[in-house]
């Protein structure tokens, strides 16, 4: 067993909008030990509101559960977890998880190559197939599930319509007009569109996949933060992932080769009566619920330092694949 001789505290992740805190543990042991120098330690945020709005969510402790309950049995690369426990009175939380600084940390805003894309989408699909309308994940009460009333599509829904409220000026200056539209139409829609969702077929998504959570390590890629770790339609990982890491005319080029890779690598896992025609409608509605992390993250997280603004105006405009894809069209009048 390992025995600590110090430890010091490395605060990282600042002004990245985070729903947490995160820190590096430096670590020396007396003697040999082949423990991990560093440690990555995530607790709740600091921040009052922001710790408030997460334990709300269920955020801390869909992650602590992922990592507890599904995380070896993924079937993608996560960081390997040392320790995760949750306080469920009141919604503390701590993780500690592999240092990944080693890997090439994905860039929100510089977007990745085609190359980084399709082995992103080939593992989103093996993540997908491994859990493909699988009733266990299903039934856990801690997995998220926009189409679970208990939770409430129209609770999701008041949220989406408070949170534009609040930042509709902001989104005003980063969306185009006619994504702006689509945005406000959507608040008196997004329960339809939920519904519509869970019609499909449903899996595991990780529910936040943007390059700030990947890490990328020769031909693999490794998935962090699973705080919106969810059990939904399959594509909306996918349309998470495409539209917000690619630059516009390059997604605009590649989109359906990055698509085509998505589906035959689920086929290529076992995942039969999936048709093309059924991924480009998941898609398209997958790519209108965006607008839900985007604007509840404007109106909610931490957006004052340069760089969590030059974040969100780089990918809000990036939303523009919502308009392109007449997305608007499936929302409800």
């Amino acid at each position: 067993m390992a025995i600590v001789k110090s430890l010091t505290l490395e605060r990282i992740g600042q002004g990245r909008g985070f729903a947490g805190s995160i820190r590096r543990l430096n670590v020396s042991y007396s003697g040999d030990s082949e423990a991990p120098p560093t440690i990555v330690a995530k607790s709740p945020s600091a921040d009052l509101e922001i710790r408030d709005y997460a334990i709300r969510d269920g955020m801390y402790q869909r992650e602590t559960m992922f990592y507890r309950e599904l995380a070896t049995e993924s079937g993608i690369p996560v960081p390997d977890c040392y320790f995760a426990d949750l306080d469920p009175d009141f919604g503390d939380f701590v993780l500690l998880l592999e240092d990944l600084t080693a890997l090439e940390e994905g860039d929100e805003i510089a977007g990745c190559s085609l190359e980084q894309a399709a082995l992103v989408v080939r593992s989103l699909a093996r993540l997908h197939a491994r859990w493909w309308n699988d009733g266990r994940v299903a039934g856990l009460d801690w997995l998220g599930d926009d189409a679970d009333t208990s939770t409430g599509t129209n609770t999701l829904q008041t949220l989406y319509q408070d949170a534009w409220s609040r930042a509709t000026d902001t989104l005003a200056d980063i969306y185009a007009p006619e994504l702006f539209v689509i945005a406000d139409k959507f608040g008196d829609g997004l329960s339809a569109v939920l519904e519509a969702a869970a019609s499909s077929n449903q899996t595991l998504n990780h529910g936040d996949c943007h390059l700030g959570n990947l890490f990328f390590r020769d031909d693999e890629v490794v998935f962090t933060d699973w705080q919106n770790v969810m059990m939904t339609s399959p594509a909306l990982d996918i349309a998470f992932f495409i539209q917000g890491s690619l630059p516009v005319e390059t997604r605009r080029g590649h989109e359906r080769e990055l698509l085509d890779t998505y589906l035959s690598t689920l086929k290529e896992n076992g995942v039969t009566g999936y048709s093309p025609d059924q991924l480009i409608e998941d898609y398209r509605r997958g790519l209108l619920r965006t607008l839900i992390p985007s604007v509840l993250s404007v109106a909610n997280l931490d957006m004052e330092t340069p760089e969590s603004r030059e974040l969100v105006q780089t990918v809000g405009g990036r939303m523009i694949g919502i308009a392109d894809w007449d997305c608007g069209d499936l929302i409800p009048n």
